[in-house]
C-alpha cells in the first residue's frame, strides 16, 4: 500500500495535493498532511477553527482526518485533511513527506489517533 494526502480548502473551494506524491506509511503521510495544515493556517492567518473533538471518519482507503472552519463558521465549507490509500504500483512516485515545523499537542494526538486505525 502507498499512501496520498488530499486537502480541502474551504475557501477557495478547491482540493489540493502534491501532484503524482505517494508515501509509504501512514505516518508519513499524516506529516505531508500536519505541513499543509500548517501552511493553510498561515496563509489564513490562524483563522482556520480545526475541529480536534470531531471523529475520524472513512476507511483506511480515504479517511478524513481532521476538519475545520475558517472563523468557526460552520455554515461555510470546510476545510479537510485526509488521507488515501491504494494498492502500490510501480507507476507510483514515492517521495520524502514535508514535515511541519510545530506539532500541537492536539495534532499530536491525532497522529496517534489516525496510526492506530492504520494498524
Amino acid at each position: 500500500m502507498v499512501y496520498q494526502v488530499h486537502v480541502g480548502d474551504g475557501f477557495k473551494k478547491k482540493r489540493m495535493k502534491r501532484t503524482n506524491s505517494f508515501f509509504k506509511t501512514p505516518g508519513e503521510a499524516i506529516s505531508e498532511a500536519l505541513a499543509f495544515k500548517e501552511k493553510m493556517d498561515v496563509t489564513y492567518q490562524n483563522e482556520i477553527i480545526w475541529d480536534y473533538s470531531r471523529k475520524i471518519k472513512g476507511t483506511v482507503e480515504k479517511m478524513k482526518i481532521l476538519k475545520g472552519y475558517l472563523k468557526g463558521d460552520k455554515k461555510t465549507d470546510a476545510f479537510y485533511l485526509q488521507i488515501t490509500s491504494v494498492e502500490h504500483l510501480d507507476e507510483y512516485n514515492v517521495v520524502t513527506p514535508k514535515k511541519p515545523k510545530k506539532i500541537s499537542t492536539k495534532d499530536k494526538k491525532v497522529v496517534s489517533q489516525v496510526t492506530k486505525l492504520f494498524v
